[in-house]
Parts: C-alpha cells; structure tokens; sequence
C-alpha cells in the first residue's frame, strides 16, 4: 500500500487541552448598591399637578362656554390702558390675551407632567424642572387673573378667584415635588 500524502482533512483531531483552573477573583464596587427608594411624594405631586391642570382646563372651559362676555371684559381692560387704540385693536389685543394665556397654560401643564416623570425615574434635572415650571404657571395664573379681573362674575366670579386656586395648587405640587424622598414603609 502506498503512503498517502499528508491530507489535512486526514488527519486525526488532536485532544482538547485541559482548562487550566479559574482564579477566585471577588471585585468589590467602588460606590455600594442602593436600593430603589419607593416614596409617595411623586405620587403626591402627580396628583397635584393633576388638579391644577384639571382647574386650568375647568377655567379654558369657562372662558370658551362665555367667550363675548370675558373678550369684552379684557377689551374694558385693554382700551383703558391705551385710549388712542382703535376698537378693532382693542379687540384683537383682547382675542390674542386670552388665546395666548391659554397656550402657555398647555405649555406649562405638559412641562409639568414631563417634570414629574423625570422627577419618577430621580432624574437630576427634574427638580429644577420642576421648579421653574411652578413658578412660571404660579406667575402666569397671578397674571392672567389681572387679564379678567374686568370680565363679568360668572358662576359666582371663577375667573376673578379661580387663578389664584390654580397658583395655589401649582405652588403645592411644586413644594411637594422639591421636598426630598423618604423612603415609604411597605
């Protein structure tokens, strides 16, 4: 028989080499563990930020339900700062008050909500947020109370002391959402 060539599909496998042994290696973390703290105070200030934007919706909805009334109101308001302007002016800087507060009030529920879903997750940045958020609606309510101060009574004056309720519960859901977490016992 005639030796074949070296093949190297011929070739027999070699046996597998013995794994040498693991070390026991124990690495320790530079910053200990902490474990997720559950604390009721995003729950607390979720609700409350709920309510004020429930109380801006309530007042958008008093203000659309009574449109002429309150326009006319803020015309009173807007013709005695400036007597020069003209009726269609007047009416104008009345319609673009009023439209205008009512899309920053959305701007500032919805930075809200995003605040307080950052302020869930413990974001760094969601206090802050937080809080520039609730002092702008603060101020805005306080503002726009100004703007209908001259509108007529309806439903027992809710635009003359409806704002200040909805500073008031932005200023809690604010204070609520600042205050540190502590730990809920479950």
């Amino acid at each position: 028989m005639a030796e074949e060539p070296d093949d190297p599909t011929s070739r027999r496998p070699r046996p597998a080499r013995p794994q040498p042994p693991r070390p026991d290696v124990f690495v320790e973390p530079l910053r200990p563990r902490q474990e997720p703290t559950h604390s009721v105070l995003p729950k607390v200030a979720g609700a409350l930020w709920a309510l004020t934007a429930a109380l801006m919706l309530a007042l958008a909805a008093v203000i659309a339900l009574n449109w002429e009334p309150v326009l006319s109101g803020v015309e009173t308001a807007v013709s005695q700062q400036d007597s020069t302007a003209s009726a269609a002016d007047v009416r104008n800087t009345a319609s673009a008050t009023l439209l205008s507060s009512g899309a920053a009030s959305a701007v500032l529920v919805l930075l809200g909500f995003v605040a307080l879903n950052l302020l869930r997750g413990a974001a760094t940045s969601s206090k802050v947020l937080m809080g520039a958020v609730g002092i702008l609606t603060i101020g805005a309510a306080v503002t726009f109370s100004t703007f209908v101060s001259d509108a007529p009574a309806l439903l027992g004056g809710v635009l003359q002391w409806g704002p200040f309720v909805v500073a008031a519960a932005a200023a809690a859901a604010t204070v609520v959402a600042l205050l540190p977490r502590r730990p809920s016992a479950r």
